[in-house]
């Protein structure tokens, strides 16, 4: 007998399952022989590979939803905001908030210094910004949003981020993998670290 099988042979654990598991174990318990065998081909193997800043600006999507969140989209990329560099893409959320989204491709410390600056850029020059999005449906009452895109980010960096109420601030990884179509992107939002 499987060890996965009880007497019934019903594929029932012969041990209780923790609490709330009971309803994901099939997808990790082996089905034994009578399940139909996954088609040949239909596994993809996804290695990492890394890009520049350009590249990943071009595969980044202009509807994030699915990818990062739901309702988010690109209205504009490489926004020039001198003294401040440029904004690598400005978007706009579920609520109309405009969300500014700075990317880095190392751990860098700076891209916090980068972002807050953008921030401070776009408040400075507001009424500029609303005339070069007028029909973006953009929420000009409620203040931007910033999400930072980095493959990961420092300890010192997270600590930080706890400590700033103003801008309303995200850190997100980002994976970038090949696949059989080519580079992909998947993202990790950093919570609770």
């Amino acid at each position: 007998m499987d060890e996965c099988e009880g007497g019934d042979g019903q594929g029932v654990h012969a041990r209780p399952l923790g609490r709330g598991l009971e309803s994901v174990s099939h997808l990790f318990l082996s089905r034994g022989t009578s399940a139909p065998a996954a088609p040949s081909g239909s596994a993809v193997f996804l290695r990492p590979v890394q890009v520049s800043r350009d590249r990943l600006a071009a595969m980044l999507p202009r509807d994030w939803s699915g990818a990062l969140e739901e309702g988010l989209r690109t209205i504009d990329a490489k926004v020039p905001c001198h003294p401040c560099g440029e904004i690598d893409v400005l978007a706009v959320d579920h609520t109309n908030r405009l969300t500014i989204i700075d990317i880095d491709t190392t751990v860098n410390d700076g891209l916090l210094l980068r972002g807050l600056g953008h921030f401070d850029w776009i408040l400075r020059h507001l009424p500029n910004v609303q005339r070069m999005y007028p029909s973006a449906g953009v929420d000009f009452s409620l203040p931007p949003r910033l999400v930072l895109l980095a493959p990961q980010f420092s300890s010192l960096l997270r600590r930080v981020v706890r400590q700033i109420t103003r801008p309303h601030l995200d850190c997100v990884r980002y994976h970038t993998v090949e696949t059989p179509h080519g580079p992909g992107i998947l993202f990790e939002p950093v919570v609770g670290d």
